[in-house]
């Protein structure tokens, strides 16, 4: 790049930039994980006039996006902006949204288990990876891996350990199926989609809630799993015919759906209270519930959405695939350029 500045004048620069530019990704509701490459853009686009690098001849335009991606000065951008992140943002960058919280409980304690949905795998050194689309746990995984601040599994009797063990399988797998299946749900008309959009938040919901184990939290965790399990229905229902009953009853909505697949066999709604009960414990009433019992009703309700799931209209279905691709070609060779100096 073209300029009479050293390396530190430049970090300075590209740094008073990029707080601006972060500030407005903020106000934009992006990602933080997927700011990086954004704001790498931005700053080309409205800080850098000119460009000379080692393979041409005096100085240019940087041009669009495709004419610099694989460029060795943009290499370098993108590398020292991934480093600003990081010495801004610490370890929230390192956050994974390709995960999916649950959560199982080990000795009557439930913990959270943050799932990988998509995964990557090596492919030719140096050039491609495999992204994953798992539907279930694969020969080389351990899901007790993935519990976050779980306990010292190595340290419980057998028993528990391989009870512990079995939860983890069982909860991983329902949500590795729920999330590829949901994810190619066909949008028959916009209300499908927006239906399908909040199961998972209130999935997620009832399993931090459980995790966090108040008893105001495990009593609010009933409706996050009523609704879960109503919007799944209701999903159902729209994308078959268009329209949904309005009922918070999920019996109801199970005997009103319109004519195909059946989802699961009616019986396991037997396993969910009936929405009465569920709204008393959302506003705080009802008797108190325990970790377990929430857990079991949790494990209902996974089981009823992915039945839903697995049942919905789809074009495509993405369950067990895996794709080959490069690596990105903006990315530098040498690690230590995606690390922030030292102060």
């Amino acid at each position: 790049m073209s300029s009479q500045a050293g390396p530190d004048d430049f970090e300075s620069m590209l740094g008073e930039a990029l707080d601006a530019i972060d500030r407005g990704l903020a106000e934009a509701d992006m990602a933080l994980t997927t700011r990086p490459l954004t704001a790498t853009r931005y700053f080309v686009r409205y800080w850098v006039l000119q460009v000379q690098d080692a393979h041409s001849e005096g100085s240019h335009e940087p041009g669009v996006f495709s004419d610099y991606l694989t460029s060795d000065w943009f290499e370098v951008i993108y590398a020292r902006t991934v480093a600003w992140y990081a010495d801004r943002y610490g370890n929230a960058m390192d956050r994974d949204e390709r995960s999916f919280a649950g959560c199982i409980p080990i000795l009557g304690t439930a913990f959270l288990l943050r799932v990988p949905i998509i995964t990557k795998r090596p492919g030719t050194p140096g050039e491609t990876i495999w992204i994953c689309y798992p539907d279930k746990i694969e020969d080389d995984e351990d899901a007790l891996e993935w519990l976050e601040n779980g306990p010292n599994i190595g340290s419980l009797p057998r028993g528990d350990g391989l009870k512990a063990c079995r939860l983890a399988n069982e909860v991983a797998t329902l949500l590795r199926g729920i999330h590829v299946n949901l994810a190619t749900v066909e949008k028959t008309d916009t209300r499908v989609w927006q239906l399908r959009d909040q199961i998972l938040n209130h999935l997620e919901g009832a399993a931090d809630k459980i995790v966090r184990g108040k008893p105001e939290d495990l009593k609010h965790a009933q409706w996050d799993m009523q609704m879960a399990c109503e919007l799944g229905l209701k999903m159902l229902a729209q994308q078959r015919s268009g329209r949904f009953v309005e009922s918070h009853d999920l019996y109801h909505l199970y005997d009103q759906l319109p004519p195909g697949v059946s989802p699961f066999d009616r019986k396991r709604l037997s396993q969910i209270p009936n929405w009465e009960r569920m709204a008393e414990w959302r506003y705080g009433g009802g008797p108190g519930i325990s970790t377990i019992t929430a857990f079991s009703r949790y494990k209902a309700a996974l089981k009823i959405v992915f039945g839903v799931a697995s049942v919905a209209q789809r074009k495509i279905r993405i369950g067990g695939a895996r794709i080959e691709i490069r690596k990105a070609p903006f990315l530098h060779d040498d690690p230590e350029m995606f690390k922030p100096k030292a102060r």
